[in-house]
């Protein structure tokens, strides 16, 4: 169950991928939770983070926060959240960076054409819509897929074949 009406299905190469569903952009599911995140439910991730935080007396920082899709597990990732355009970081030896592929100003957050995009060797293809599209290839080949939005994914939706 996705939390917070808003959901999404992530595949690598054609597997589902539940642990990037509801998931922390770069954090690890034992920094968040303490434990294998496929041990919680994809709906409760977001308050089982938030309350350990609290617990922790700390804020969670925007790539620790739950995110409803993550495409990648290595230094660069692309973060679906809502409904709206994405967003891509890099992991580097300076820390995570947010990759501007557009100009966010001119770009209609929620209503775009698809486009796509290359960026060191990764192509990336967003399309906004019911739901959104996500495709991630990266240079060895490794394909992912995210579709997110309102009242969809798991919880909401059966998972697509």
């Amino acid at each position: 169950m996705a939390y917070s009406d808003y959901g999404a299905f992530v595949y690598q190469n054609g597997k589902r991928r539940t642990d990037k569903e509801d998931a922390p952009a770069f954090a690890s599911s034992q920094e968040i939770f303490g434990e294998d995140i496929n041990n919680i439910p994809s709906g409760a991730r977001i308050f089982v983070s938030l309350l350990k935080a609290r617990d922790d007396g700390r804020e969670l920082s925007w790539l620790e926060h739950i995110h409803h899709g993550i495409c990648g597990d290595g230094n660069i990732r692309v973060v679906c959240h809502k409904q709206g355009l994405p967003e891509i970081y890099e992991a580097t030896d300076d820390g995570i960076q947010k990759i501007e592929f557009c100009d966010e100003d001119e770009v209609d957050w929620y209503e775009y054409e698809p486009f796509s995009f290359e960026y060191k060797g990764y192509r990336f293809r967003f399309e906004s819509g019911a739901p959104y599209v996500v495709d991630m290839d990266e240079p060895d080949g490794t394909r992912w897929h995210c579709e997110y939005d309102y009242g969809y994914g798991a919880g909401f939706e059966e998972e697509e074949e």
